[in-house]
């Protein structure tokens, strides 16, 4: 999530944020910076008011989503590739389910994490450990990460 965090910390610097984590609890503002500022090492989200203000920080392990309000997909983000050697287990065969549950174009998904709605649209990215859904014309991209799903509806 750290690595998907930066780019869009630095694709998205004008657009607000909605932040789900893993409890249900939801946090909105402006993408402000990595803390510590290297994405390797990142350990909280800082979000900041339209003024820069520094408001909340979350804690990136705890995150279940992050919908980039207003804003167009940006096809320069970059994923990370699966893990080598792959897992195995209930986490990796988690994984394989949601890939294929879920193929790229998937209309009318809606995933749910704590308690609630954490992303809905259609899916644009179904990457190892995170899925990326869209509304019309690729719009309010919403990144998922894959290991706090609870439920999916198609």
């Amino acid at each position: 999530m750290s690595n998907l965090l930066e780019q869009i910390v630095q694709l998205y610097p004008q657009n607000n944020l909605m932040v789900s984590m893993e409890s249900g609890y939801n946090v909105s503002g402006r993408d402000g910076s990595l803390i510590p500022d290297n994405a390797a090492n990142a350990g909280l989200l800082q979000l900041t008011d339209v003024q820069g203000t520094a408001q909340k920080a979350v804690s990136i392990c705890r995150i279940a989503s992050v919908r980039v309000i207003g804003a167009v997909y940006n096809n320069a983000i970059s994923y990370l590739p699966e893990p080598t050697p792959t897992p195995t287990g209930y986490g990796a065969d988690f994984q394989e389910a949601i890939r294929s549950y879920l193929p790229v174009g998937t209309a009318g998904v809606s995933a749910n994490a704590g308690g609630q709605t954490v992303g809905q649209g259609t899916v644009l990215r179904n990457e190892y450990g995170v899925l990326v859904l869209a509304g019309d014309n690729n719009s309010d991209p919403t990144f998922i990460a894959t290991c706090k799903i609870e439920s999916v509806d198609k």
